[in-house]
Parts: C-alpha cells; sequence; structure tokens
C-alpha cells in the first residue's frame, strides 16, 4: 500500500445505458470491445496505466497531469476519426473526467479524494 499524487482519469461511453436496452449482449460485447481497442493505445502513448474498466468506464492514472490531459483530447480525436465512417447509431462518444490528488494504491487499485472527485466529475460531464 502507497500513497501518491497522480492525475485520474474517468471516462466512459456517453449513452452506453440507452444501448444496452435496444443492443443484443454480442452487439454490446463488440461496442466495448472496440472501445478497448481504440482508446487503451492511446492511454499507453501518453504513459497511462489502466487500473480497470467498469463496464463501459476506464479507469486510468497518469503522473503527469499534463499528459492526462493530452490523452483525452488525442482520445477524442481517436474515435471523431472512427466516427466519421460509421453510421450515427455506431458512433462511439466519450465523456473523460480528470482529477489530480493523492491517491493509495492497493491490489492494484486506486483510492482516495482524486479518484472520487474525477468519478462524479465524468457523471456530469
Amino acid at each position: 500500500m502507497s500513497t501518491r499524487v497522480l492525475t485520474v482519469m474517468f471516462t466512459d461511453i456517453k449513452g452506453f445505458t440507452e444501448r444496452t436496452s435496444s443492443t443484443s449482449r454480442e452487439g454490446l460485447r463488440e461496442l466495448l470491445t472496440i472501445h478497448e481497442d481504440l482508446l487503451l493505445p492511446v492511454t499507453a502513448q501518453f504513459g497511462g496505466r489502466l487500473v480497470k474498466t467498469i463496464g463501459d468506464a476506464l479507469l486510468v492514472t497518469f503522473t503527469s497531469p499534463t499528459n492526462a490531459v493530452l490523452c483525452g483530447l488525442e482520445m477524442q480525436r481517436t474515435l471523431q476519426d472512427w466516427n466519421k465512417q460509421r453510421p450515427a447509431p455506431e458512433r462511439i462518444t466519450i465523456r473523460v473526467a480528470l482529477s489530480a490528488g493523492e491517491v493509495e494504491e492497493r491490489d492494484a487499485d486506486v483510492f482516495g479524494e482524486a479518484v472520487n472527485i474525477a468519478a462524479r466529475v465524468e457523471g456530469v460531464t
């Protein structure tokens, strides 16, 4: 168990809950796979560490706040490019929230006020 100052990023797919009522389980699995295949390389490019996925959400930490912001922007650009070639129902739009502060790292997970704030901000973005 250790405490460090990190930037925490939460992302989630906008409208995912509505999609669950009109998409098959296989369709949802495919959507989540595409989402991760597109975005996880971007997080790695900016030095992000995937802590976990939570349904359609990603929880990622960064040692650099600047890299976290640049990563969020690149995620949006990546999805914008991907969406240009897709019909509206297949497009993926995400919300991104960041918070920086002390977090406790325990059992490959993170806890603390910065995590809670990022989760709350993401909920209203």
